[in-house]
């Protein structure tokens, strides 16, 4: 159960990459309709499929609310792969990959609606969560106010955070 992120907080704004992946069944199903589509694709390119809105938290530390720590996330087409994606952000708008996961066919084949999507997101930022406060051993607050630190140093405890989440952190798989 999630004490920050909540549903409501998950944003999953559609392209024409999504009614593509709604539609597949597996990536070889994916890339027949992207073909078929008028979607100018060049796979050295990254392409956003449902990217997802901010998720703003430590506003109580910065006097400027438009300063803060934010998380966000979502599903990018990347090198021939649907990766899903968590970002974070300092309080002076840089923003750093710490997750990536590329999906499989099977995870495809589950997402036939936005809120399929809504929910995927959700789960592993609930996983991402859990993680922060399971690593800080303190409250909700206390452990996002040392997480943020944690993102303005470029210093986190990245396995241990990452170590409640139910899908693998392939993100050298890109590199």
């Amino acid at each position: 159960m999630t004490e920050f992120i909540s549903k409501e907080r998950i944003f999953a704004n559609a392209t024409k990459l999504t009614e593509i992946l709604l539609k597949s069944e597996n990536y070889s199903d994916f890339y027949e309709r992207l073909s078929n589509s008028d979607i100018d694709y060049n796979e050295n390119k990254t392409y956003e499929v449902v990217p997802s809105g901010f998720i703003d938290f430590n506003q109580h530390l910065y006097e400027d609310i438009n300063h803060m720590n934010s998380i966000s996330t979502g599903l990018y087409l990347e090198k021939s792969f649907i990766t899903f994606n968590i970002f974070i952000w300092t309080s002076r708008g840089e923003g750093f990959v710490i997750f990536k996961h590329v999906l499989r066919g099977g995870e495809i084949s589950k997402l036939n609606s936005i809120d399929d999507v809504k929910e995927y997101l959700f789960t592993h930022l609930n996983e991402l969560e859990r993680g922060i406060v399971k690593t800080y051993n303190k409250d909700i607050k206390e452990s996002l106010e040392d997480f943020g630190a944690g993102i303005e140093v470029k210093r986190l405890p990245l396995a241990g955070i990452l170590g409640c989440m139910s899908i693998e952190n392939n993100i050298q798989d890109l590199r």
